[in-house]
């Protein structure tokens, strides 16, 4: 398992859509946030397991792509957005066609069967999904029982809403759903077994990001 992020040259990205932050994790200031949030998600996949079938939700630009694909036999991606000839580009570059598919599809209703992965790692999409209670329940249906879940999301609070506002974006519109509520929804359908927040020094709701390792226990009740 690498003990570094894999963070892919700026030309072999690729911008998925407007919201797509991609080339923040490349420009001044703003890249140690956007790759702290990378760095911490992958602190949170246990170190111990090789999975056989790994699924990432909403891979956006594929940027995270190269580091899971070190620690699967296979990895699925799935992202609503169409671009998978140009994110294609990027597997290309580290020969991983044979173990990457790319898919496009709805976190709301994944074309996968029950139970079909080892493990799941979502960063920066259920912020994005005004019901992510449902999006939650179709990732409980998807990833076996006992499986790892990992979630990265933004944090709501007067200094995120600021960074956002000067960014030009409305936080309540591009961000329907806020930690909090995302929180009661792992928790009512996982066991979350570790959070880390950053900065570490700061409250968690004070903080700017937050993840969190989740098992899928067939012992709580779905909700």
């Amino acid at each position: 398992m690498p003990s570094k992020l894999i963070i892919p040259p700026r030309h072999l990205m690729t911008k998925t859509n407007d919201e797509d932050p991609v080339f923040f994790h490349y420009y001044p200031l703003a890249r140690i946030v956007y790759r702290k949030r990378l760095k911490n998600t992958l602190s949170l996949i246990p170190s111990e397991k090789q999975f056989g079938n790994l699924l990432e939700i909403g891979y956006g630009s594929g940027i995270f792509l190269p580091t899971l694909a070190e620690l699967a036999d296979s990895v699925t991606a799935l992202d609503i957005h169409p671009e998978t000839a140009a994110v294609g580009t990027l597997l290309d570059h580290y020969n991983l066609r044979d173990r990457v598919r790319l898919v496009s599809g709805d976190i709301m209703k994944m074309p996968f069967s029950d139970n079909s992965f080892d493990a799941c790692v979502i960063v920066s999409t259920l912020e994005n999904i005004e019901n992510s209670a449902q999006a939650v329940s179709e990732i409980a249906r998807v990833v076996k029982p006992a499986g790892d879940i990992i979630i990265s999301f933004p944090v709501e609070n007067f200094i995120t809403d600021l960074l956002f506002r000067i960014a030009g974006e409305d936080p309540r519109k591009i961000h329907p759903s806020n930690h909090r509520y995302i929180l009661e929804y792992l928790r009512k359908n996982f066991t979350v077994t570790r959070i880390i927040h950053f900065p570490s020094f700061m409250p968690v709701n004070l903080s700017l990001y937050i993840s969190l390792h989740c098992r899928n226990d067939v012992l709580k009740t779905k909700s």
